[in-house]
This record gives C-alpha cells, sequence and structure tokens, in this order.
C-alpha cells in the first residue's frame, strides 16, 4: 500500500493525461499498491454544475456543447470534487483526480489540508503547440464519445491554456515547482508523446509512490 489516497494529474488538455492514468491505474493495482482504483474527472461535474444553471447565468448553449460565460463556476466545480473525494475515500483505493487549469496555484486552493495531506501531484508537462495538436486528432479519431474525449476549442485553448503557472515555474526550474506546489509533486515529461515515453516516466511514478 502507499501514503497517498488521492493522486491529482493536472496538465493541458491534450497532455496525456488519461492515457497515463490508464498505465499506472493498472500497475499500482497490479504491484498492490491499491486494492483498487477510481478516478473523477472535472467534466462530469461541471455538466452536473451547468444542468443546475437553469436560467443560464453561468453559460449558454450552443449546437453540440456549451460556452462558460462565468468562470467562478470552474472554482465551483473543484470545491465539489473535494467534497467527492472525501466521501469516495476507503483504506487501500486511490481516486485519480484529473482536471486542467491555467493558474494551478489558486485551483489548488479549493481543496481542503485533509486532502491535500494524503496527495500526489503529477504534473504532465506537455508544450502547449503539441497538446492542441493532439486535442484536435484525438477529437476527430473518436468522435466525443467518452469522457476522455470532449475537446476544448482551439480558441479556448489559446485564450485560457495558453499560459499556466505550473508550466512557468517548472521551465524556471523543477525545485520551483516543487516549492510553489501544496503537497508532493512529481513532473511526467511527454512532450515526445507515445506509450513508450509514458512508460519510462510510469518507472519514475512508481518510485515515489512505494
Amino acid at each position: 500500500m502507499t501514503k497517498y489516497s488521492f493522486v491529482f494529474m493536472l496538465g493541458r488538455p491534450g497532455s496525456g493525461k488519461s492515457a497515463f492514468y490508464r498505465i499506472l491505474s493498472k500497475k499500482l493495482v497490479e504491484k498492490g499498491f491499491a486494492k483498487e482504483v477510481a478516478r473523477l474527472d472535472d467534466f462530469p461535474v461541471l455538466q452536473e454544475l451547468l444542468d443546475r444553471d437553469t436560467e443560464f447565468k453561468r453559460h449558454y448553449r450552443k449546437e453540440g456543447g456549451f460556452v462558460v460565460t462565468d468562470f467562478t463556476i470552474l472554482d465551483d466545480v473543484l470545491k465539489e470534487m473535494n467534497e467527492k473525494l472525501k466521501r469516495m475515500a476507503a483504506p487501500g483505493k486511490i481516486i485519480f483526480v484529473e482536471f486542467a487549469r491555467d493558474r494551478y496555484s489558486n485551483a489548488m486552493k479549493n481543496f481542503g489540508r485533509d486532502v491535500l495531506e494524503r496527495s500526489l501531484i503529477l504534473y504532465i508537462y506537455c508544450p502547449f503547440e503539441v497538446c492542441v495538436e493532439r486535442n484536435v486528432k484525438r477529437f476527430k479519431e473518436s468522435g466525443g464519445k467518452s469522457v476522455d474525449d470532449h475537446i476544448a476549442p482551439t480558441d479556448i485553448m489559446e485564450k485560457y491554456y495558453k499560459y499556466e503557472d505550473y508550466e512557468e515555474f517548472f521551465l524556471k526550474s523543477e525545485p520551483e515547482l516543487k516549492k510553489k506546489a501544496p503537497a508532493d509533486v512529481i513532473v511526467v515529461r511527454n512532450e515526445r508523446g507515445g506509450i513508450e515515453n509514458l512508460n519510462r516516466e510510469l518507472e519514475k511514478v512508481l518510485k515515489a509512490i512505494q
């Protein structure tokens, strides 16, 4: 077993969070670090909150999806996730928490100390241009049939995800990122992509989780 109950997977849409989750979660059970794993993605939680916004004060519908007009809802999503995590937690269980934001330093303030003290942060580093390319390719190939396949439109990628603080800290120095994070943090480098690269990064993460 491991001391971590929660593993945060942070990074831009298209950075490889979902692919790495599939590899890592399977290995954690195989190696006996967890009896079971679960996953909490912010997109379904956002949809729940938008469904409650029946007067369209925080969003509007458009063909194929929606547009958020009040971005404070993104903090509310994370607060809701914090409460869900506490309800989902159980001995021997690791819950993966997946989302993307432009300012993770602010985003992580929505999670309580009782959650963060049992958390490991995996920051999936991938340059912006590569994420945009992968994001579009993923959606075209899948048709958007699962939670992993929802697309962040290119204009939103440009406006919201192009600059993020964890990337800024990491490019300055990895110790700088570790100093800014509210929990243990590991950088998973995925700029080259491919399963082979993720498998190499997997070993680094497994050593930290032991």
